[in-house]
């Protein structure tokens, strides 16, 4: 099989107020933190002195990133990583980072979006070394081999990792970063697998927010409010905003999210309880 078609590794989901929990129940000699970039998964191979991009479906696109096409291509590798467009501060930017940069297809487009926003490709993996697979390999091992590889590249790092995880979450909420990564350093690399070696925590927003009207789908109800946000707001949920919305003609509802985009929208909005 072709590897570049089978899919990623992924993470199983840890609640943030679940964490301090989760960090009791573990041995933390054998696990470790890494910064949840926020860009697109991508995998970059480099095989017969040519570089080529995977995104995390396996379709190629490698000439949405030219920049990459510099990558050093001295040992034949197959890397795994986050594309992501960092501003000052080192922080990766969604809606106005790789979002942009990614839907940049023809070639003016690309041209511009690399002056604009170029990427860094954040190297957090290495699955092949040499024609040699690792995957097989422990997650410690693997980071040996990555961290021995020096990669030198103005658009290329390795993810750093943190040993104490309670700090590195309070850096994360200190700069507003999208969350952590747990990793068991036992841990294989399992294609297309959701592996319970691999945790993510999003440092998640929430706000509360009053919604005057619904729309009743197969899954619940989508409300909307009078600034054109619209949330969803699925199973048993739906009858009490409902019939809230219904008696008073609003109801305030807590939602949860991961930003605001530039036009005043809320990213990945989720319905999380009624205000009382």
């Amino acid at each position: 099989t072709n590897v570049e078609v089978r899919m990623v590794m992924l993470c199983v989901k840890v609640g943030k107020e679940d964490l301090i929990q989760f960090l009791s129940l573990i041995d933390k000699n054998d696990w470790i933190a890494e910064t949840k970039e926020d860009g697109d998964r991508v995998r970059l191979r480099v095989q017969d002195n040519k570089i080529s991009l995977t995104n995390r479906r396996g379709k190629d696109i490698t000439f949405v990133y030219p920049e990459l096409q510099s990558f050093p291509t001295n040992r034949e590798l197959f890397l795994d990583g986050e594309m992501c467009v960092l501003d000052d501060d080192g922080v990766s930017q969604f809606n106005t980072g790789i979002a942009f940069r990614s839907h940049c297809k023809n070639p003016e487009r690309i041209r511009e979006g690399m002056a604009s926003h170029p990427v860094t490709f954040v190297i957090f993996d290495v699955l092949e070394l040499d024609r040699i697979d690792l995957r097989g390999e422990t997650l410690r091992i693997r980071r040996n081999y990555l961290e021995k590889l020096n990669l030198n590249h103005k658009n290329i790092k390795v993810i750093e990792q943190f040993t104490d995880i309670k700090s590195a979450w309070n850096r994360i909420e200190v700069r507003k970063e999208e969350g952590l990564i747990l990793k068991n350093l036992n841990s294989l690399y399992r294609e297309g697998y959701r592996s319970c070696s691999w945790r993510k925590v999003k440092n998640l927003k929430e706000v509360d927010l009053k919604f005057t009207k619904y729309d009743v789908n197969p899954q619940g109800i989508t409300v909307e409010n009078s600034d054109g946000i619209r949330v969803l707001v699925a199973g048993r949920h739906q009858y009490d905003v409902r019939d809230t919305i219904d008696k008073e003609g609003e109801a305030e509802i807590t939602v949860r999210h991961l930003g605001v985009t530039k036009a005043g929208k809320y990213r990945q909005p989720t319905y999380m309880k009624i205000v009382r």
